[in-house]
């Protein structure tokens, strides 16, 4: 292990987190085929609790992929108590060559953790953390494309919260009110993620966890109104206050990022929900 691997392990007050990691690197110094190791998310920043989880990278040699992955599993397994695990693609990866892997320990303990081939990382983004990294290639510094909203993307997120917002009108006019929570809920995690970009937080796109991570937490005023329960009018009071919300906080968004807002859509959406005849008990 080197030096500064050695120096950030103690200097880390998760002792059980510590030790997992500690461990993990042995083996995978003994494993050619992986060239890196990466922490990154709550602990890298030196946020995380004893709840968190170790976010990790590993990087697999381009010519032992995916032939490595088997050993990847092996070692997750000699670390600790191994609960279960789950091997699986990430959907929104597309088809960029990786794997993902989730333990669950007997001592409560996380590892999730992203494979990938390591020319497919030519570097780190800033707040990250290299625990094993014998060919310097994390050394670099990475501008992730995550960092940062796009103009498009927060067009997208305003407009797919107005759809799901539709969606809660249509659903109360059913009566159907399991559909119609489901989509407040879907509307206001586009909402977090606007938030995000309005405020400068880093990696908008994971909405509520970015926001809660940044220092100090960036929390919308009144979003609390839009938690809502079963009943007809609870629903639409919470989605009259996410509509407002979202009008505004859109319109922040898109400034930060230079987008455009879909105006249309959000007057027509809230004009629906502020009519009376959904038929709700009044």
């Amino acid at each position: 292990m080197n030096p500064r691997s050695v120096e950030y392990l103690d200097s880390m007050t998760l002792r059980a987190h510590a030790t997992l990691l500690r461990r993990l690197i042995a083996r995978v110094e003994r494993e050619p085929a992986i060239r890196f190791i990466e922490l990154s998310c709550s602990l890298a920043r030196g946020v995380g609790d004893e709840l968190s989880d170790l976010d990790l990278g590993f990087g697999i040699a381009d010519d032992h992929w995916p032939d490595a992955l088997p050993a990847v599993a092996g070692m997750l397994d000699g670390v600790g108590e191994l609960v279960d695990f789950l091997e699986h693609r990430m959907t929104e990866w597309g088809d960029v060559p990786h794997r993902r892997f989730f333990a669950q320990y007997r001592d409560s303990l996380q590892v999730d953790l992203v494979v990938l081939p390591v020319s497919l990382r030519p570097g780190m983004p800033v707040g990250n953390v290299a625990l094993y990294d014998p060919d310097r290639r994390l050394a670099k510094t990475l501008t992730s494309n995550l960092e940062r909203a796009t103009a498009e993307e927060v067009r997208e997120w305003a407009f797919l919260a107005w759809i799901a917002l539709a969606n809660v009108d249509k659903y109360l006019r059913r009566g159907s009110a399991w559909e119609a929570l489901e989509q407040i809920h879907e509307a206001r995690t586009h909402v977090w993620r606007l938030w995000a970009v309005a405020s400068g937080v880093r990696f908008p796109a994971f909405g509520l966890t970015s926001a809660l991570d940044h220092a100090p937490p960036a929390t919308p005023a009144r979003l609390e109104l839009t938690v809502a329960t079963l009943q007809l009018q609870s629903l639409r009071r919470a989605a009259l206050v996410l509509a407002s919300l979202l009008g505004q906080i859109a319109v922040a968004a898109a400034a930060a990022a230079g987008a455009a807002v879909p105006t249309a859509m959000a007057s027509f959406i809230s004009a629906r929900l502020a009519q009376r005849d959904i038929g709700e008990d009044e």
